[in-house]
């Protein structure tokens, strides 16, 4: 008798410790209010009655993980982040209070429409998000700025579509009301989702999905600069004519305007002026001081001789580390060489070629752009940004054969640096082989622009003894150039200035053996000991780099002085 009394205390303390547990706080009424509106947003209140029964003073309440605005029974409040959502902090409403206890929330949710896997707009609406008690009921109303055709659709966490099964609702107009038939499990989560007609909300913005009309574009953009190019730039100049001096009446610094009728380069000009004996330049290890000689006259071209001025105007020397030769080395780039003997009268634009096959660029960004961004708030953004980024790596792409024969610049290493990034959007976009493609077919139109046009033939012949030449200058036997330097000692010194200019003076130079020169008669190094026709041409090359270097960061110069400038 007494082992059964002792049993029966027990299992009546047990029992005693395990109804607190039984008893845990829930929700006995939990009601919804929706209304949304025409602009994606949605405007809930909730008003619960909650049941306590043990309270320790940390109690939450769960709101949507983007709700905005929230306040409990009028009042804003601040939320903070919880396991699964936002929740607000009962403690200054509720304090140590027991029993039932009803509150108001509202809150408002942005961009509650969105588009499924069809295409449809589509309703997505959170009510629950993870109460920690059960909830006995839940009503809702749900309104919409315009009739309803679809019905509702529901998902939780615990049953995902499932749920359905526990919920009743009803659809009247542009209202969906509702409410559980059984009690929701604590930390329940639910998602009404209900398809919309897409009139109902006129600032909705437009998804796009993957199509192949990107591609057709991409494909039309293609054909227009082939067709241009065919009508309006073809060329095919003669590549070689064997020569071994330099063109007559020809600078070195306009040998890009005989390749590919493009711009004059105001250092390798000097350079050739300083050959010519109108200038001697003062080289050290990083700066060049230019010195005239004598004035120019009627034997150069008036292209020659306008620049010549403005490099010395009324002074006798010019330092190229200074503004006004970065500012004219500028203003040489946008002049034009008196080229006009070498052009077709009916020859296209170059620029106009190459825009357009950068367009195919601008709509494979916008191919990646669609692939990358799905969500209907951001699309248009990525689709802009990334179609811009496309026909900028598209232009810039270009560049990577448009030094072809030519000293390489910074533009054939900007141009191989935006062909990366072009393929690592692609990588991302999932694109790989339409950005290979589109990658190539840049570096394709950059060739065919490089020859700058229909030529004549003149110009077809000068094209050829330039491109003659540099072969020459890059191939010479040793034996050659000793029966020449027999009659020319300065034949080195006369044409580095061409090899320079045309990316083979390390070839040229090699070709000289380990032989050394005294001095060269334009150039002051004031090292005061011989050189090898490597180590001069080493020496020719970093002199170009320190002309060339302050109109580089001139552009950097100008956009940080807009900052540092006093303000009046």
């Amino acid at each position: 008798m007494r082992r059964l009394t002792v049993l029966l205390i027990g299992i009546l303390l047990i029992a005693g410790l395990c109804i607190p547990a039984w008893g845990a706080n829930y929700a006995s009424r939990y009601q919804i209010t929706a209304n949304v509106g025409a602009n994606e947003s949605c405007q809930v209140t909730v008003v619960a009655t909650l049941h306590i029964e043990t309270n320790n003073g940390q109690l939450t309440f769960p709101v949507p993980e983007k709700a905005t605005g929230v306040s409990l029974n009028g009042s804003r409040v601040r939320t903070h982040q919880g396991r699964q959502c936002q929740e607000i902090d009962l403690s200054g409403v509720v304090g140590n209070m027991t029993g039932d206890i009803t509150l108001t929330v509202t809150y408002n949710l942005q961009d509650v429409i969105d588009y499924n896997e069809a295409g449809t707009p589509e309703l997505q609406l959170p009510m629950l998000s993870g109460y920690e008690g059960t909830v006995s009921r839940l009503d809702f109303t749900v309104s919409l700025p315009g009739e309803i055709q679809a019905k509702p659709a529901f998902a939780s966490g615990y049953h995902m579509a499932g749920i359905e099964e526990d919920i009743s609702h009803s659809v009247n107009g542009n209202t969906v009301t509702g409410f559980s038939v059984a009690e929701l499990k604590d930390h329940e989560t639910l998602t009404m989702y209900l398809d919309v007609d897409a009139s109902l909300f006129p600032k909705a913005p437009m998804v796009f999905k993957e199509s192949g009309v990107d591609d057709i574009a991409i494909i039309v953009c293609g054909l227009l600069a082939l067709l241009y190019w065919l009508i309006f730039l073809r060329a095919f100049p003669k590549l070689f004519s064997r020569s071994t001096t330099a063109p007559e009446g020809l600078t070195a610094g306009e040998v890009g305007a005989v390749l590919n009728l493009g711009q004059a380069d105001l250092s390798l000009m000097v350079f050739s002026w300083a050959q010519l004996g109108y200038i001697q330049m003062q080289v050290s290890p990083k700066r060049v001081v230019l010195v005239k000689q004598m004035e120019m006259g009627n034997e150069r071209t008036e292209f020659e001789q306008n620049c010549f001025n403005r490099l010395f105007k009324k002074r006798n020397t010019a330092d190229t580390a200074g503004l006004h030769y970065a500012l004219l080395y500028r203003a040489v780039q946008k002049m034009h060489p008196p080229i006009h003997s070498l052009v077709h009268p009916r020859s296209g634009n170059t620029k106009l070629f190459r825009l357009l096959a950068a367009l195919m660029g601008l709509f494979c960004g916008v191919s990646f752009g669609i692939a990358m961004t799905q969500n209907a708030a951001v699309q248009w953004i990525g689709i802009i940004m990334m179609a811009v980024i496309g026909l900028l790596c598209s232009w810039f792409m270009q560049n990577v054969v448009g030094e072809l024969f030519r000293r390489k610049s910074s533009k054939t290493v900007m141009g191989l640096i935006f062909s990366v990034v072009h393929l690592i959007f692609g990588i991302i976009a999932g694109q790989f082989a339409l950005a290979l493609g589109i990658m190539l077919l840049q570096w394709l139109a950059g060739l065919l622009a490089y020859f700058g046009g229909r030529r004549t033939d003149a110009g077809k012949q000068d094209f050829a003894r330039v491109m003659g030449l540099r072969r020459y200058l890059k191939s010479v036997s040793k034996e050659e150039l000793t029966r020449i330097e027999e009659q020319d000692p300065e034949y080195f010194h006369s044409l580095a200035p061409f090899a320079l200019a045309l990316g083979v003076n390390r070839s040229f130079a090699h070709r000289f053996g380990k032989g050394h020169f005294s001095e060269c008669p334009y150039i002051d190094h004031r090292s005061g000991k011989a050189h090898t026709a490597r180590e001069w041409s080493d020496i020719m090359e970093q002199a170009l780099k320190n002309m060339n270097r302050r109109s580089r960061i001139l552009p950097i110069e100008r956009f940080l002085a807009i900052f540092s400038s006093p303000k009046k």
